[in-house]
């Protein structure tokens, strides 16, 4: 009975273990990586015209609006604050930017 409670203890103690360096790693992960860009969309939802991106760095954004299947619905480069995708049909996409060595991801929705 005693060797149970000892097993059971040890493994109790490994795996608060474990998961406390799980979720340490998953913190500094999910931090600021230095090769991830913050940017924003606006306005999302969108309905046509501008789509204004918001990011700190001043260099040249390469921009590609992708659909759910993977498809590149468009695809620029830019030094401006906004692009004017043609032909968004209503759907979900994924808005991918890279700025020198920082690329960040964001989901834009179309109604």
């Amino acid at each position: 009975m005693f060797l149970r409670l000892a097993l059971l203890l040890i493994t109790l103690i490994s795996f608060q273990f474990v998961c406390a360096q799980q979720n340490e790693y998953r913190g500094f992960v999910h931090k600021n990586p230095p090769n991830k860009l913050n940017f924003q969309l606006f306005p999302n939802p969108y309905t046509g015209g501008k789509l204004y991106i918001a990011s700190a760095p001043a260099e040249i954004k390469n921009i590609m609006i992708i659909n759910i299947l993977g498809e590149v619905i468009f695809q620029t480069s830019t030094y401006d604050s906004y692009i004017i995708p043609q032909n968004l049909r209503s759907g979900i996409y994924i808005v991918k930017i890279k700025q020198g060595a920082q690329q960040g991801l964001s989901r834009l929705v179309v109604p």
